[in-house]
């Protein structure tokens, strides 16, 4: 499966649907938030989002830690864009269309860093948390959430196997939002980065694709163009796109109740520590 293109067209779309990514991550977000401000230092700190879309959870802890100064960053300047935009008032974060590995390099050192969601698309996982490691003080604490397996997200397993016309297998470790399903293959990358006593705890959470009068339609709209299904849709010529589509969409109205079209979800919640 091709990695995703942030500095073109994929963080032109993500930046597209920030709206929806946000609704659909929103009770993992919340969990990563607390589990952050748990974390965070007493008094003034240092602190890193490392593939920061949108800003969201940059924005929170800011808002709720003004003593913090954070550094945002994420390959896609269109995500950038929307974050700069919904930061104003907030003096102490700077949000940088920047690789996360040119930023600690830059940047660093940091108390803190935290990723929701983006930790699992580097092309070389060591190598990136060995600099983030290297790039965190004494004590300084990691906190990141990302997907859990693909028989655990319905969202991902079922609309790319409908999409598909057949049961798609689940993605490997190359860079997608599964690349971190298995919590052994991340804690010997934290360990041999150089991170300490990383933990993982589970989160199944409600991802909320729709909501509303057109909550079919906004569901059907939005997993077209982002998630698996949308890459098996990618591949396909286009004779082989409509037939797709349909199928696609058929799931989708099948987890549609009372306005809302909701999918069952797992994520994982790390943290670990340097020491």
């Amino acid at each position: 499966m091709k990695s995703p293109d942030w500095s073109g067209s994929s963080g032109e779309t993500w930046a597209r649907r920030w709206l929806d990514t946000d609704r659909a991550l929103a009770p993992v977000g919340a969990a990563l938030d607390q589990a952050i401000l748990d974390a965070a230092p007493g008094g003034e700190f240092r602190a890193l989002d490392v593939g920061c879309g949108p800003g969201t959870t940059s924005l929170t802890l800011a808002g709720q830690r003004p003593d913090a100064s954070i550094v945002a960053c994420d390959l896609s300047a269109p995500l950038i864009a929307i974050a700069r935009e919904r930061s104003e008032g907030l003096p102490n974060v700077r949000f940088l269309a920047q690789d996360a590995e040119d930023a600690v390099r830059e940047h660093g050192p940091f108390e803190l860093v935290f990723s929701r969601h983006g930790m699992m698309f580097f092309d070389d996982p060591h190598r990136a948390f060995g600099a983030l490691r290297r790039a965190g003080s004494e004590g300084a604490t990691s906190v990141f959430s990302c997907f859990q397996g693909w028989e655990a997200n319905p969202w991902a397993r079922e609309l790319a196997s409908a999409a598909a016309g057949r049961e798609v297998p689940p993605p490997g470790r190359e860079p997608s939002g599964f690349a971190f399903a298995e919590p052994g293959y991340v804690r010997d990358i934290l360990l041999q980065a150089g991170w300490c006593e990383p933990s993982e705890r589970a989160v199944e959470f409600d991802y909320v694709a729709g909501e509303g009068p057109a909550a079919t339609e906004q569901a059907f709209v939005f997993l077209a163009e982002l998630g698996p299904a949308a890459r098996v849709i990618e591949a396909m010529d286009h004779a082989e796109r409509d037939a797709a589509l349909h199928r696609m969409g058929k799931v989708i109205g099948e987890h549609e109740q009372d306005g809302r079209v909701t999918f069952p979800a797992a994520a994982w919640l790390w943290t670990a520590h340097a020491r």
